[in-house]
């Protein structure tokens, strides 16, 4: 049976507004399914150093032999954690960027360094006014208002928002090393700070309880004290935390290092980003500790695209929304927030995966994707969709917006 209903516009709480930008006109292997296709894709670009964007590593991987082939070739995973880069490339950016191309392919380094491989592909593809302006008119046709940028990548990025009057539009959160670097007018317009605890699911570098199926183990960044001394150190700027944290026993440590009494936490607000596989004691004690959860659900689809990695178990634990707001009494839009992480950005994949999702237990209702990724009304416009509960599929009719 097909209902049609209207909803607000997107408020994406996840995103990376100026790495995509940055890379505004790369090529895009997210729907491209065959190896032989990606590599034919990639030979025939003519640039100085080929960007690749959406390599998705559960479908296909490139030997060393297929990347010396190329032309000089800079690729990025789909999660924007993982990167290979061949000989040519590394030739062109070594001056530049020697400690990012030293480490480029070193997994343990790339989850502790991500902000500085963002700052290499902004700095080498340049984010301008005109750069953002169109992603921000890309993520509206999809029916995107806002987006959250996780990591900002320096002072020169930031003026972008500014001039392309976007700050509005944009909450602003820097890692630690580039807050530190800007000075006290740009850290104003700072919204937040943004710490990691764990790597990611395609890099498998997320910190969960079991090895991934090709043996690999996920790890925890820092020590339980290394932590809690940044947590203490930047809350006392009296602006939001945000921790990165994918994996069940990254989340248990910022849990138990906010517990321990040693953490001095003044900020305003702790949000744990991701948090695909927390368990219902972690989720009770985050509830407790006030802490706000902000999660994708288009991320849901990896209990498909991982099998390659995770087992049955770990696929059907994936994004328990269910447990989170049912059992522990999460609500959305108030301490559980929506994103997209650009995988991909818009309303009909992330409503596709939110209503008709691999498992029942990572279900949401519309109400509550509503209520966690769009914005409070419909003032700024609205989206018209479709929903088929038979055939399980979302499809987005309409997008409006008003002047």
């Amino acid at each position: 049976m097909r209902k049609s209903h209207r909803i607000p516009l997107l408020a994406d709480h996840h995103s990376h507004p100026s790495a995509y930008a940055a890379m505004n006109g790369c090529l895009d292997l997210r729907d491209v399914h065959d190896k032989r296709q990606a590599l034919e894709l990639i030979r025939h670009r003519e640039e100085e150093i080929v960007f690749v964007l959406g390599w998705n590593n559960s479908l296909y991987g490139f030997d060393r032999d297929e990347l010396e082939a190329l032309p000089p070739t800079f690729i990025c995973d789909a999660a924007l954690c993982g990167f290979l880069v061949n000989d040519a490339a590394r030739e062109r950016l070594i001056d530049g960027y020697p400690d990012v191309i030293a480490r480029i392919e070193d997994g343990a380094w790339v989850e502790r360094n991500l902000h500085t491989i963002i700052k290499l592909i902004v700095g080498v593809r340049g984010c301008g006014v005109d750069d953002l302006a169109a992603f921000y008119d890309g993520i509206l046709r999809v029916g995107v208002w806002s987006a959250e940028e996780m990591l900002l990548a320096n002072r020169d990025v930031l003026g972008a928002f500014e001039q392309a009057d976007l700050l509005d539009r944009t909450g602003i959160w820097a890692d630690p090393d580039t807050y530190l670097a800007l000075d006290q007018d740009a850290r104003g317009k700072v919204h937040g700070i943004k710490l990691f605890a764990d790597g990611a699911l395609a890099a498998r570098t997320a910190a969960i309880s079991e090895p991934f199926l090709s043996g690999e183990r996920g790890f925890l960044l820092r020590t339980d004290r290394e932590l809690g001394r940044l947590i203490t150190e930047f809350s006392v700027e009296g602006k939001p935390l945000a921790i990165h944290a994918v994996g069940d026993r990254a989340t248990d440590q910022i849990l138990r290092v906010m517990e321990d009494e040693r953490t001095r936490c003044s900020s305003p607000s702790v949000r744990i980003e991701h948090c695909a596989f927390l368990t219902v004691g972690q989720a009770e004690r985050a509830k407790s500790a006030g802490v706000t959860l902000s999660v994708q659900p288009n991320f849901s689809i990896e209990s498909v695209d991982y099998r390659d990695r995770l087992s049955e178990e770990w696929c059907a634990r994936n994004h328990p929304f269910r447990m989170l707001i049912d059992e522990v009494g999460f609500v959305p839009g108030d301490d559980l927030v929506f994103g997209s992480d650009g995988a991909p950005h818009g309303a009909e994949f992330g409503l596709q995966m939110a209503l008709f999702p691999p498992y029942s237990s990572q279900r949401l209702t519309l109400d509550e994707f509503v209520a966690g990724y769009c914005l409070p009304d419909l003032s700024r416009g609205h989206i018209d969709v479709e929903v088929d509960g038979e055939e399980r599929t979302v499809t987005v009719k309409a997008i409006a917006i008003e002047p």
